[in-house]
């Protein structure tokens, strides 16, 4: 599905929107200012699994050192996916 995650230049607010054509892209604004002024920011993909197994982490060694020093799998779990033991 391609849902971008943008940060607006002006205000420094970030958010995800669906965007299905490239040209809705040039429509959208930032939700807390309206400014049109903004980034299409760098995403994660998306991960669905069993969280009381212990899976292997991804390789990041790919990954530009800027980029990797800033992602931390954790951060993209929201709380009602994580293991009862960690909510």
């Amino acid at each position: 599905m391609p849902l971008y995650e943008y940060e607006c230049l002006k205000c420094k607010h970030k958010f995800a929107e669906l965007v299905m054509e490239k040209e809705e892209e040039k429509k959208l604004s930032c939700p807390k200012c309206k400014s049109k002024k903004l980034e299409r920011l760098f995403s994660s993909f998306a991960l669905v699994s069993d969280l009381s197994t212990d899976m292997p982490k991804p390789d990041l060694s790919g990954l530009p050192p800027e980029v990797r020093a800033r992602t931390v799998i954790t951060d993209y779990i929201e709380p009602k996916d994580r293991h009862k033991t960690i909510r």
